[in-house]
């Protein structure tokens, strides 16, 4: 396997000492119900740690919509994650700005043909860059199997993520409407609300990152 981008080390570090450490939060219930492994991880405990799922969200948004909520009598809770890792939170949310900074990602396109509809990875051209991407939020995942799922809850509302796979694993694509996508160290937008998308079975220490936005209240 190839080592890690330099710019991704610092995150993956925090990641394995959060699992080394056996501090890796419950994963909710809701996002247990799309993970395989969320309710017997027995197997994968054994070898590479805990699995699950938790959510961080960029506190500069956070500190922003504070002061929006405190004008109408209002509060917003710091999220676990962030409570419990601050330095992942920042690190992951450096890592998001490096990547944005540094190269345009693949996308996931749904194109129409005589044969109805095909589903293709290309490089987003210049009109398709969004350049006003800055996500609030990122669900952060460790040795996590998603079962096939469109995405709801928190991340309602935005039509397009940003996936990255972390860690040393093999196969594990995440695969969008058939399609299976090689994503370790490899950023890729899609729309995952409306995309339906599940993990590839994988061998070995599996972390994936998801950064969204979701819809304001």
């Amino acid at each position: 396997l190839s080592p890690p981008p330099s710019s991704y080390e610092t995150v993956l570090t925090k990641l394995r000492d959060i699992v080394a450490q056996g501090k890796w939060p419950e994963t909710s219930v809701a996002r247990s119900s799309v993970i395989l492994n969320g309710k017997n991880t027995t197997e994968k405990e054994a070898t590479t740690g805990k699995a699950g799922s938790f959510t961080v969200i960029n506190t500069k948004v956070l500190d922003q919509r504070q002061r929006e909520s405190k004008s109408r009598g209002e509060s917003i809770p710091l999220p676990l994650g962030n409570q419990l890792f601050p330095d992942l939170a920042q690190a992951i949310f450096d890592l998001e700005e490096a990547i944005a900074a540094r190269q345009k990602l693949k996308r996931v396109h749904i194109s129409s043909t005589n044969h109805g509809q095909q589903v293709v990875v290309k490089d987003e051209d210049d009109e398709e860059t969004i350049d006003d991407f800055r996500p609030s939020h990122c669900a952060v995942n460790c040795n996590a199997q998603f079962t096939p799922h469109v995405d709801s809850g928190r991340g309602a509302g935005q039509s397009l993520s940003v996936i990255v796979g972390l860690g040393d694993y093999h196969n594990g694509e995440i695969v969008v409407e058939g399609l299976p996508c090689d994503i370790r160290f490899q950023p890729l937008r899609f729309d995952g609300w409306s995309l339906r998308h599940w993990t590839n079975p994988y061998e070995g220490e599996r972390f994936s990152l998801v950064w969204f936005t979701p819809a304001p209240k």
